[in-house]
């Protein structure tokens, strides 16, 4: 388990986080203009928040000047990764998941993070009716990389933003 920095400011929080992730991820958070908006927020891993999630990654990306079928890609492939979390990192206990919106330094790039501190459950070999949420992210994303560890699982997703 990390270590609990809630009481620590937003943006030393941020990267004590950034630096428990695996380098791809933190490399992401650390190439992020934090100065335009951005979502760092740790939620619970209820049902409930993956409706929260979708509201705030579709908040942020309207005030961030994006639309269109990349929000919706947006939206669906991290609704995806925190249903994902929500649904299996955490079974029989009570847990959080984190979630992480923002464009890189050169604007050229938008991307988000779904990470949770839990355990991995493999896919089954026949997903049956379910279990179709990588091969969505994958498709959806441009950039589509999952680390599961000890530490838990972090799921990257990136777009490229037009000039």
């Amino acid at each position: 388990m990390l270590d609990d920095h809630s009481s620590l400011p937003t943006p030393v929080r941020l990267r004590a986080w950034a630096e428990a992730l695996p380098a791809f991820a933190a490399e992401m958070v650390t190439d992020s203009d934090l100065t335009k908006p951005h979502i760092y927020a740790e939620l619970p891993a209820t049902a409930e928040q993956a409706g929260v999630a979708r509201t705030r990654i579709t908040d942020w990306a309207s005030r961030s000047g994006l639309s269109g079928l990349l929000v919706q890609d947006m939206v669906l492939a991290s609704d995806e990764a925190m249903s994902n979390a929500i649904e299996h990192a955490y079974p029989g206990v009570s847990g959080t998941v984190t979630l992480f919106a923002a464009c890189s330094s050169g604007h050229d790039q938008a991307k988000i993070i779904v990470a949770d501190r839990g355990v991995w459950r493999p896919p089954t070999a026949d997903p049956g009716f379910r279990g179709r949420g990588l091969a969505m992210m994958e498709k959806l994303a441009a950039v589509f990389w999952l680390k599961h560890s000890a530490n838990g699982t972090t799921v990257v997703l990136g777009w490229p933003l037009a000039g």
